[in-house]
């Protein structure tokens, strides 16, 4: 029994799920243990005015990423040919350096018309140096190749050390600067010693002609509306509920969506894992690659009704021991964001994984914008009266609706 259960344990899929695990503890999981160190430090308010300016620096991070973790680790996966994978990494990389002065030129324009950040643009500017720094780190190819040990052991690192020098020099609320930076910097050394493996791997890389990027943007451009417009959705109510509320309801809904962040990563591993799989074995039976993710999907379900039920009925304990009785306030709006735990698996694995293995990511990307709409015109209405409630509300929406969408086009 013993040596089965070794043997399953070394299957890729669990292997994978293991290192990303580790990989998303130190990079998502470990900085929520850092939230009551700096909830305690900062106070709502100011971790409303972090919590802004990272949610900003997610946007940008997803424009510069353009759809590459879903297209270019699709394609990694597929190729075999250490000249053709330098060749992806080349444009990619080009498109990339292309994007940083659009990136600055949007961190300048946001800088000089938002109240926080005309008082305080350093935070704003942190995290724009470090969303460039994030999507120069190239995961997309380790994710493709199986190679997660890599992932893990850099990120694991870096991030550790990060964590740990915050908790000797962040002090006060004017440290605000000192910690924003540290995280910069992991980012930072992570993209270099995971481009220098890379490298070592396939050779020696340059930039390419702009003409030779096109190919990948044409290909990837479905993906990038599919990554975008959810993450655009889910960090634009953060911004409009800065127009409308209080720094200390910012503060509350930052809180909260901490935590709900940090039981969504517990799911990545496992979608992250499983995807370069299913590529394999539809490429094999897609009957048998159909079966699969149907146990994979109830599987998920299961585990998010388990941390619906635990946030339903222990908010304000969790509330209390990670961000302290100054949030305890939150508590009623982290039950309403656990409900999407279990409903947001649906619209993903039927549709930012399955379709997507299906080569349908234009229609994955129409439908995405149709559903996105329905969302933020809810968030729109709803939010002047409702506040941080109209956000979960409008992401219920726009799942149902998005999930019907999929349902109508599998069947086809």
């Amino acid at each position: 029994m013993l040596i089965k259960f070794f043997r399953r344990i070394k299957h890729p899929i669990f292997a994978n799920s293991i290192y990303l695990y580790f990989s998303n503890f130190f990079d998502s999981i470990l900085l929520l243990f850092l939230v009551p160190f700096l909830a305690r430090i900062f106070g709502p308010t100011f971790i409303g005015e972090i919590g802004l300016a990272q949610s900003i620096g997610i946007v940008f991070l997803v424009i510069q990423e353009f759809g590459f973790t879903i297209s270019a680790t699709k394609s990694f996966a597929e190729k075999n040919s250490f000249k053709k994978d330098r060749y992806l990494v080349e444009q990619i990389f080009t498109f990339k350096a292309c994007l940083i002065p659009i990136i600055f030129l949007a961190a300048f324009l946001i800088a000089i018309t938002h109240p926080v950040f005309i008082a305080k643009p350093s935070l704003l500017l942190i995290v724009t140096f470090d969303s460039i720094f994030q999507s120069f780190i190239p995961i997309w190819y380790f994710k493709g190749k199986q190679k997660f040990k890599t992932i893990v052991i850099t990120k694991t690192a870096f991030r550790l050390l990060a964590f740990l020098v915050i908790f000797l020099l962040v002090k006060s609320s004017n440290d605000a600067w000192i910690y924003l930076t540290l995280i910069a910097l992991s980012s930072l050394f992570i993209s270099i010693f995971q481009i220098f493996i890379m490298i070592k791997e396939i050779g020696r890389i340059k930039l390419l002609a702009l003409k030779k990027v096109s190919p990948i943007i044409k290909s990837s451009y479905y993906n990038f509306i599919i990554v975008f417009l959810p993450t655009f959705f889910n960090n634009v109510g953060i911004l409009v509920l800065s127009y409308l509320a209080s720094p200390l309801y910012i503060g509350l809904y930052y809180g909260v969506a901490k935590i709900h962040r940090a039981f969504n990563t517990l799911f990545t591993p496992m979608f992250e894992s499983f995807f370069p799989f299913l590529v394999s074995e539809y490429s094999i039976s897609k009957s048998r690659a159909l079966k699969k993710i149907k146990i994979y999907n109830f599987f998920l379900f299961l585990i998010g009704l388990g941390f619906f039920v635990i946030i339903w009925f222990f908010s304000t304990q969790v509330i209390e021991l990670i961000l302290g009785e100054s949030f305890i306030d939150a508590s009623s709006y982290l039950r309403a964001f656990g409900f999407l735990l279990p409903l947001n698996l649906f619209s993903y694995v039927w549709g930012n994984q399955w379709m997507i293995i299906l080569g349908k990511e234009k229609k994955l990307s129409q439908l995405s914008i149709n559903s996105n709409i329905i969302g933020i015109l809810m968030l729109l209405i709803l939010m002047p009266k409702l506040l941080i409630y109209a956000i979960p509300i409008s992401i219920v929406i726009m799942e149902i609706f998005k999930l019907f969408l999929i349902q109508k086009e599998l069947k086809r």
